[in-house]
């Protein structure tokens, strides 16, 4: 962990809640690292963000020094959120501004990653596909938000009629991908003192048929297997790839890169990223902090650290 202390004197203000279908997740997250700074000795408040007049108050009557974001979703993780703080001078934790947005963005992160020669899934958005070219089954997820909200394995035309029905009107904003059956794993990446660090690989089996919301947030739906067991030589390329993907997306501070091991043993494939992962007592980048033998107070405190404009 850092030794430098630079926010041990501020009035740090964590934020959470926010507007988005993930509010529940982020309030947890956002009690569990206030909770962390409070026993650290911090100055520390709790914000249930509703409304950016919150902010602004706050600024105005000299309350905050620098924002711990446990924010998800759309205003809290997509960029908005970001814009706001750097306009009011505030620094604040996670990634900036561009990587938040493009990285919210799960179509924009696949042309990304792609341009950086970096598997993912064959796919593409709901209306630009070729439906009856499609092998089923699919996903079809989303292109925005996280926690896999809304997110559908397809097994059919006729059940994918019947989404393109309901959906008619926003065939923009969903991405279809093929299902790849395979490994679930995670990959989270923490600035340590100024190093870029991966920590342990965590491998996820799900009691559903996928990482879904249920599973992500239920005790006793998901098995960790932590560290993964992986060969030495699939475990490097693993490696490599998160990094990669986190420096072709302008990450910074931390985040976490969610991948797929192909039962057919070709190259690993990234499906997501997310530069606020969950800090809850289910979430997965506070396991593989500890497998790191970092404490969840002392994962908290690193990541408040890098906090910057």
């Amino acid at each position: 962990m850092s030794k430098q202390k630079k926010y041990k004197n501020s009035k740090v203000v964590v934020i959470a809640g926010g507007v988005s279908s993930e509010r529940e997740i982020s309030l947890r997250s956002g009690r569990g690292c206030f909770g962390a700074l409070d026993r650290l000795g911090y100055n520390v408040s709790l914000l249930d963000l509703e409304t950016i007049d919150q902010l602004t108050s706050l600024t105005e009557s000299d309350e905050i020094d620098v924002a711990f974001l446990c924010t998800h979703g759309a205003f809290g993780e997509d960029g908005k959120l970001q814009s706001v703080l750097e306009w009011l001078k505030i620094p604040y934790t996670g990634s900036r501004v561009l990587p938040s947005a493009l990285c919210m963005n799960k179509y924009l992160t696949r042309q990304i990653l792609k341009a950086g020669n970096i598997p993912v899934a064959k796919g593409d958005l709901l209306n630009h596909i070729d439906r009856s070219e499609l092998k089923f089954p699919v996903m079809v997820k989303p292109i925005e938000g996280g926690s896999s909200i809304g997110v559908s394995k397809i097994n059919s035309q006729s059940e994918l009629k019947d989404l393109i029905l309901k959906y008619a009107a926003s065939l923009n904003e969903w991405l279809v991908e093929e299902f790849v059956k395979g490994r679930e794993i995670t990959v989270s990446l923490l600035q340590v003192g100024g190093e870029l660090k991966v920590l342990p690989i965590l491998e996820l089996k799900s009691k559903n048929e996928f990482y879904d919301l249920e599973a992500k947030y239920t005790k006793g739906m998901t098995d960790f297997i932590l560290p993964a067991p992986l060969e030495d030589k699939l475990k490097k390329k693993i490696e490599s790839i998160a990094l990669q993907a986190f420096q072709s997306a302008g990450c910074s501070g931390y985040a976490r890169v969610d991948m797929i091991i192909p039962e057919e043993k070709i190259s690993p494939i990234v499906l997501e990223i997310n530069t606020l992962p969950g800090m809850t007592e289910t979430s997965d980048l506070p396991a593989q902090a500890q497998e790191a033998n970092i404490t969840y107070d002392e994962l908290v405190e690193i990541m408040l650290e890098t906090a910057c404009l």
